[in-house]
């Protein structure tokens, strides 16, 4: 069930966040380099000493380089096909103008950047919570320092914000890749354009029907866990672990959404973003 607002899991949201949640908020989007902090971590939050744990945890694979160079090799990897359909007319023709397309890639690029470096970071703190040993691997080649990705992301709308017909292709969409526990918060983003929307819904829902992207989903999933268990060695010794409780709430939310939306939406939207016309 959804909590008031609007995500369909306890969180703290940014809007409420204060005082040592706010400041790793805050870190959490320049670590990254996107302007919006991902479900996950919201709702880490909610679980007494978990996200402050999690992140002294992980800040050094990201310091290291680790998860970044995991994450660009996950996401060269993933060979998804062109998908036909959003093109500059039927963009113009459905109300979207230049500036509507540039917030809209900005959404896009951030979850795609943002998903592929949660799997890998937060699948080593599974491993750890887990008690796994490291496993040995082929260390991803470096990469340069991303870019960050700037921009203001839009209202995150909630469900019973949304026209009843927008709704129901919110949740339409989750629904493609199975997997829709959890709405996927970049369909609330992009609510905000629900013409663009139901373009997304023709251009992927045939794709999904056709028994093409749950293969694909599978194998983002695999390689995902297999990365990220290939860094756990650079996991920072962080303070005293969170009480056994918090750890069994900590390990059910990473399994959660590391198998469910980040696995479905690393390979989701890529399909979206290369049909977009035009760089991005």
């Amino acid at each position: 069930m959804a909590d008031a607002s609007g995500d369909p899991v306890a969180t703290i949201t940014e809007a409420e966040a204060t005082g040592q949640v706010a400041d790793l908020y805050a870190d959490i989007r320049a670590t990254l380099g996107v302007p919006v902090v991902n479900l996950i971590w919201r709702h880490l939050a909610v679980f007494p000493g978990a996200l402050p744990w999690a992140w002294q945890s992980l800040k050094p694979l990201y310091a290291s380089g680790a998860v970044t160079a995991q994450a660009a090799a996950l996401r060269s990897g993933l060979a998804v096909p062109a998908l036909a359909g959003l093109s500059g007319p039927a963009l113009g023709a459905a109300g979207l103008g230049q500036a509507d397309l540039v917030q809209i890639t900005m959404i896009l690029r951030s979850y795609e950047r943002s998903n592929a470096m949660n799997i890998i970071a937060l699948g080593a703190l599974l491993a750890r919570l887990e008690g796994q040993p490291p496993t040995n691997g082929q260390a991803a080649p470096p990469v340069r320092n991303e870019t960050p990705i700037d921009g203001e992301m839009p209202t995150l709308l909630t469900l019973d914000a949304m026209p009843p017909d927008v709704r129901s292709l919110v949740e339409e969409l989750n629904r493609i890749g199975r997997r829709d526990q959890i709405l996927a918060s970049m369909y609330r983003h992009l609510a905000n354009w629900p013409a663009y929307l139901a373009l997304v819904h023709t251009l992927i829902a045939p794709f999904d029907a056709a028994g093409r992207l749950e293969p694909l989903i599978m194998g983002v999933i695999a390689e995902g866990r297999s990365r990220a268990a290939q860094i756990t060695d650079g996991l920072a010794v962080a303070d005293a672990m969170p009480d056994a409780v918090v750890q069994a709430d900590m390990r059910a939310a990473l399994t959660l959404f590391i198998d469910g939306p980040i696995g479905k939406m690393i390979t989701i939207v890529p399909l979206i973003r290369q049909a977009m016309p035009g760089p991005n």
